[in-house]
């Protein structure tokens, strides 16, 4: 055996080693190189399947509807990818769905609150009237027909708890609105209100949004970041900072709305700017500042896991469409039946490899004895592979995997068969193995190549026309599978065919299935 050929036998065996430590699990090492075990899909892990129609304003054309959904589906995925979901499956269906798979999310609730979120963060101030008095609800309920006190700002007002203690801090009560027909003050669900029963809210300030000197509205939109963080008393909150504009605008307000008497003053509404995430309110700082340079805090009655969330849902944005509630499809996909697929598989795979084994020894001898060796370092490297990227494995990434044990060997079929022929012809068996694997190539590279585009249609089907994740994972594993076959064809049964090449066991030909021949 050549220098040459035992330094590659010996990278072989080393990179094999390394694929069996990849995909074995071990409890104490978990997480490390993914090593807590192979990621699965909702099909085997289980999960939770929602489909959400997309609520379309009216005279949409074609295209603003497909660049709506697209938008969606994007903050969606960032959303979702945000808080750590392994693999999610979002993608739209028909004209106006979306349908979302969340693999080993246990909780059917709460993927639903973390997909219909709106997240749309706000900022605003209490308005005020003509002598630059604060404006309560109270000032509208006594209105025999709502007019707006501020008459140069036309947007909504909210009315908010902010006397509530504990998780009742914040909430809307109320909202006043202008439409075609007029102004109307309607409750949180949006019905028409009764005067009598607000009347006991008739203390809450009226929040009008804060704006630029140009008019500008401030709004999460402006955000560049937001990230979780503990103050010096070990309290959540939520650093935040603004892109260009966004600094500019807060700026501005800052300058317009700062405490003179800075934190040393009373506290004063005056003063305070809102931090509103879907009209529900946040805290409301005082401004002690007049120039923040882009940079801010969000404050509230956070926990670290809430203001981590909050952090993800601020940066991934609002929706750029609203989805109808509830979803047209909800379902909670159990692992049980998963699990006996699994092991369904894997008692499938290991009869295949067996039965491919059986087959390439009996046939071929010797090398078909090669060709098992590197199936059986084919079938780790794969798995490893999967771990590795990782490839989320479904049934039909099972399926492609399985697949590709059978067709793994159809290049050593093709080498044995060339290798014969020289070796009849009378070449040595050293000669034979070198140009049975030159004679070959060009059909090897062939058929592969016929399957990766098999693969490519596969996917672009099972992404783009069908939906269908079981059809994505068949054409990923087999791309894959595909891939490694050509090196453990062409570099791993060559280099253990030329380690035995020089040995006394090419003295028996008929271990060749050839009778005759040069040794």
């Amino acid at each position: 055996m050549s220098r040459s050929n035992g330094i590659i036998l010996l990278i072989i065996i080393i990179l094999f080693g390394l694929s069996v430590w990849a995909i074995v699990p071990n409890s104490q090492l978990s997480g490390v190189f993914h090593r807590d075990g192979m990621q699965l899909g909702l099909d085997l892990k289980g999960g939770v399947q929602l489909v959400y129609k997309i609520d379309f304003t009216d005279n949409m054309t074609s295209s603003e509807k497909k660049s709506a959904i697209d938008g969606t589906i994007l903050k969606i995925t960032q959303r979702i990818d945000k808080f750590g979901v392994t693999e999610p499956v979002i993608v739209q269906v028909g004209e106006d769905r979306i349908l979302i798979q969340l693999p080993g999310f246990t909780d059917e609730q709460a993927a639903k609150s973390l997909v219909e979120q709106t997240g749309f963060l706000e900022f605003r101030e209490v308005e005020k009237n003509a002598s630059g008095g604060l404006v309560y609800l109270k000032d509208y309920l006594k209105q025999t027909q709502y007019q707006f006190i501020d008459i140069n700002e036309t947007g909504n007002r909210l009315f908010v708890n902010s006397s509530a203690q504990g998780s009742d801090y914040g909430k809307l009560v109320a909202v006043l609105t202008r439409d075609a027909t007029g102004i109307h003050l309607t409750d949180a669900s949006g019905n028409v209100t009764d005067n009598t029963t607000l009347a006991q809210y008739g203390d809450l300030a009226s929040w009008i949004p804060a704006r630029s000197t140009s008019g500008i509205a401030l709004t999460g939109s402006y955000l560049a970041d937001a990230q979780p963080a503990l103050t010096n008393a070990n309290q959540p909150v939520i650093d935040i900072t603004w892109n260009s504009e966004g600094t500019v605008i807060f700026d501005q307000l800052a300058a317009r709305l700062h405490n003179p008497a800075g934190s040393n003053g009373s506290y004063s509404l005056s003063y305070a700017i809102g931090i509103f995430l879907d009209q529900n309110l946040l805290s409301a700082p005082q401004l002690t500042s007049q120039s923040y340079e882009g940079k801010g805090t969000i404050s509230g009655s956070f926990t670290v896991q809430s203001a981590e969330n909050l952090a993800n849902l601020l940066k991934s944005g609002s929706l750029p469409m609203p989805l109808e509630k509830p979803p047209l499809f909800q379902e909670k996909v159990s692992a049980t039946l998963g699990a006996e697929f699994v092991d369904k598989s894997l008692i499938a795979g290991v009869i295949g490899l067996a039965l491919v084994i059986i087959f390439m020894i009996a046939y071929y001898r010797i090398p078909g004895l090669m060709s098992s060796i590197a199936l059986i370092f084919y079938a780790t490297l794969t798995l490893a592979i999967f771990k590795l990227w990782p490839v989320t494995m479904s049934l039909g990434g099972i399926g492609g995997f399985i697949v590709s044990l059978g067709i793994a060997v159809d290049a050593n079929v093709l080498i044995f068969e060339r290798m014969k022929e020289e070796f009849r012809a009378g070449r040595t068996l050293g000669a034979s193995i070198e140009a049975g694997f030159h004679r070959a190539w060009s059909a090897i590279w062939d058929s592969n190549v016929t399957t990766f585009i098999a693969c490519i249609i596969l996917y672009w089907l099972g992404s783009a026309a069908m939906h269908n994740s079981a059809v994505i994972g068949f054409a990923v594993t087999l791309f894959v599978g595909a891939i490694v076959s050509m090196f453990t064809a062409v570099t791993v049964t060559r280099t253990l065919l030329r380690a035995i090449a020089n040995t006394s066991i090419t003295k028996h030909p008929s271990l060749f299935t050839v009778i005759g021949g040069k040794k």
